[in-house]
């Protein structure tokens, strides 16, 4: 992942070119036919229609993040593996969307009308295309733009991040396949926190979405709460290849931690689904850690890039009862800022410790949201960040840890009195370590158990199918070792979820396993 150090100048230009509203996520990507500094002709709709995902990065010669991105050769390397020499999924695209900018400048500072860092051309596989037309079409506000658009012509904005961090996010894109073919796409679990405190409501929604060539006719549609089916949806109509119609399930609500799948059961009368990978779409929720007492100690170590990080303390309306760090991130600017951010009002120094004691108004349900403007977090690969929080008569024993994230981090959280069985659980959760991450090879469970007892461990993948199993391992009471092979998994983010005795350690942990 690359940092910027241009963050004045940049933002400045950004501030000049911001008159115009950025294409919003989502959006239908306008068509274009256009033809490439060699001539060859690109028309958006024929390579989407071929169900090709398709990335273009706007640019301007005499932008620095523009050059430093384009030779960290992320897009390069995209291209290699998922263009056509690849496996053959995806076409890049590099726009000088500057007017004032004559094609020279794409070739270096020899003719440049303007300023030039250098060869864009040099080395460069895929197309080069010199049309500030096409960055109008598009809105672009700043450079460097990057869109990634789906085969069904949504398109979504990209920070400046690797082949890889690419690669992982356009795994979101719908691509057609087989005959008969449904999936769950842009699915809102109706509840932004992860865990569960007192009563909520959860009312799910999601578009399906025909991914057959055959039109899709009907479709029977479960939503099941720890595999009890809480809601049965028979949908008829008519889509065809990549049409979408939004599904919204009714709220029910819940008090306990859980499982929440949502599920297409069988497509056009049974006649099954080819693809079931994306059939479904599970979010799990955990019990919310608790406080003793309405004083909450807030630790944050910031990371190289303290002026990053801003956060606020919310009630369970929504209210802002407390916020920190800079106000020019805000709560909605995670991941907002990849070419950098101002040091604004409230900023943090870098790699400074903040302590905070949060007063709390009463006994109820609280929440606590993290942004990073960058959307790296606050930890790892630029400095050890982090946030703790502690009940004020122990400040050795944090009940909240938390700075491995990207854009957001929020996590609820009860204060005042509870029930017994939530109290072990909380204090189990606290004996339990897990390393290393990222895995290569052998992912390790360090567990001090209080008393002797048996463990469940189950590792699932990011659509939550189990991919490794232990069942009723005896512990020992004190330290305890577990190791899970990950040698053979392929790479990506996975969830551990531990099941002591008969109660689920809230918080399941998130590891990355990485060869």
């Amino acid at each position: 992942m690359m940092k910027q150090i241009w963050a004045t100048p940049v933002i400045l230009w950004l501030t000049i070119l911001s008159v115009n509203a950025q294409l919003p996520s989502g959006s239908i990507a306008p068509d274009f036919t256009v033809l490439d500094i060699n001539g060859q002709q690109h028309h958006l709709y024929d390579v989407l229609e071929d169900d090709k995902i398709v990335l273009i990065e706007f640019s301007a010669t005499w932008c620095p993040p523009c050059w430093a991105y384009h030779q960290s050769h992320a897009l390069q390397d995209f291209y290699a593996v998922h263009g056509p020499s690849g496996d053959n999924t995806a076409r890049v695209y590099w726009v000088e969307g500057d007017p004032a900018t004559n094609v020279n400048c794409i070739y270096g500072s020899a003719g440049c009308n303007g300023y030039s860092y250098g060869n864009y051309a040099a080395g460069t596989e895929y197309p080069i295309i010199n049309n500030a037309a096409l960055a109008n079409a598009y809105q672009v506000s700043y450079y460097p733009t990057i869109f990634a658009i789906c085969p069904n012509k949504r398109l979504q904005e990209l920070d400046p991040v690797s082949a890889e961090e690419i690669w992982e996010r356009v795994q979101a894109c719908p691509v057609a396949y087989g005959v008969n073919n449904a999936g769950v796409f842009e699915h809102d679990p109706g509840y932004d926190l992860p865990e569960i405190c007192g009563t909520v409501d959860l009312a799910p929604s999601f578009l399906l979405t025909n991914l057959g060539s055959a039109p899709l006719t009907s479709a029977n549609i479960l939503l099941k709460w720890n595999n009890n089916t809480i809601e049965s949806i028979d949908w008829t109509g008519y889509l065809d290849t990549y049409g979408e119609s939004p599904i919204q399930f009714n709220s029910f609500p819940v008090d306990h931690d859980g499982t929440m799948n949502v599920v297409i059961s069988s497509i056009n009368n049974n006649a099954g689904d080819e693809d079931f990978s994306n059939n479904y779409k599970n979010s799990f929720f955990t019990i919310a850690k608790h406080f003793e007492t309405q004083k909450v100690v807030l630790k944050i170590r910031t990371d190289n890039y303290g002026k990053e990080t801003f956060w606020e303390l919310r009630d369970d309306t929504g209210k802002v009862l407390e916020y920190g760090g800079n106000s020019l991130v805000g709560p909605d600017g995670g991941g907002a800022f990849p070419l950098g951010v101002d040091a604004g009002p409230g900023a943090y120094p870098s790699n400074t410790l903040i302590k905070d004691t949060l007063d709390l108004p009463a006994g109820g349900c609280y929440s606590i949201h993290f942004v990073d403007a960058y959307g790296d977090g606050m930890c790892c690969n630029y400095g050890n960040g982090y946030y703790k929080m502690y009940n004020i008569d122990n400040p050795a024993n944090p009940i909240i840890v938390s700075g491995e994230f990207e854009a957001y981090d929020r996590h609820a959280f009860s204060v005042g009195l509870q029930s017994s069985a939530l109290h072990d659980i909380t204090k189990s959760a606290a004996q339990i370590e897990i390393y290393p991450n990222p895995a290569y090879d052998l992912l390790n469970i360090a567990l001090d158990s209080d008393k002797a007892q048996v463990v469940n461990v189950r590792l699932l993948n990011s659509i939550g199918q189990t991919k490794q199993l232990i069942t009723n391992h005896p512990l020992a009471a004190g330290d305890n070792s577990i190791g899970i092979s990950v040698a053979n998994l392929p790479d990506g983010v996975y969830l551990v979820e531990i099941k002591l005795g008969n109660q689920f350690i809230p918080q399941m942990r998130r590891v990355l396993v990485q060869h």
